[in-house]
């Protein structure tokens, strides 16, 4: 199955961070994402352990439970802070490095580096939630790896007609007959709302599959609880993906 989008922004990683200390930088802020994501899911199962009924449960072990869980919670926003204050001072030196200050100035370089790293950071994300599934729900996983998997290819597709579209639109600005304002926002958000339609129609698929494994007792009510928000996470990533992409294509074909 042949994605481009990898090529793609593989290139433009090199493209963008050349120093190899630089690349490390932002493959460790990628890694950060994905330690929030699992983190959120911790969370989510420390909410699922206190709300559902345990009679042997000491109060000590309730209170435990609940210091756990606002640590989690709340430990997640700084944490997203600070990784993006540091996100924007790691492009600020990598694009000085890589292309001069002046160069560096350019808008539509800022903005490649924005979406590859918000893509790489939304993949991973992504890779941690399917992995749970896969933990929670071994069977239920494997249906969540195919659903991806297609909605992955469908994605690239429409990644790679916005590419071509995005490089006519550069090609006519140049020869001094540019489209409106209007079309090219049109045609960019049209390809991100129709990917991120096509990711929310395979999180509802997923969901009505969990649905049924639950009525069917093939998974436990706790387990369901927590794979079904798993689920809504992994929807809004794939909305984020679907997004990002078309952003970056944008920003790819105007600043070559």
């Amino acid at each position: 199955m042949a994605w481009p989008i990898t090529a793609d922004l593989r290139d433009a990683l090199n493209q963008l961070f050349p120093v190899r200390r630089d690349r490390v930088v932002v493959l460790g802020l990628v890694a950060l994402a994905a330690v929030v994501s699992t983190t959120e899911l911790l969370a989510t199962q420390l909410f699922s352990a206190l709300i559902l009924p345990a009679d042997d449960r000491s109060t000590a072990t309730t209170v435990l439970l609940v210091i756990g869980f606002f640590a989690m919670f709340g430990g997640l926003r700084v944490v997203h802070y600070g990784r993006e204050m540091y996100r924007v001072n790691v492009f600020e030196r990598a694009l000085v490095e890589a292309t001069g200050p002046a160069r560096a100035r350019d808008s539509w370089r800022w903005a490649m580096a924005m979406e590859v790293t918000t893509f790489l950071s939304a993949a991973a994300r992504c890779a941690v939630v399917v992995a749970a599934c896969v933990a929670l729900a071994p069977l239920f996983g494997v249906a969540v790896i195919v659903v991806v998997a297609i909605i992955g290819k469908a994605l690239s597709m429409v990644f790679t007609r916005q590419l071509g579209t995005q490089r006519s639109f550069r090609a006519m600005q140049l020869a001094k007959t540019p489209v409106s304002h209007a079309t090219k926002l049109r045609t960019r958000v049209r390809a991100g709302e129709s990917g991120a339609l096509v990711g929310y129609l395979g999180v509802v698929l997923l969901i009505g599959l969990l649905l049924l494994l639950t009525l069917a007792d093939s998974v436990s009510p706790g387990t369901a609880f927590v794979v079904f928000v798993a689920l809504r996470m992994l929807g809004q990533i794939l909305g984020e993906i679907a997004k990002s992409l078309m952003r970056f294509v944008r920003a790819r074909a105007f600043s070559e």
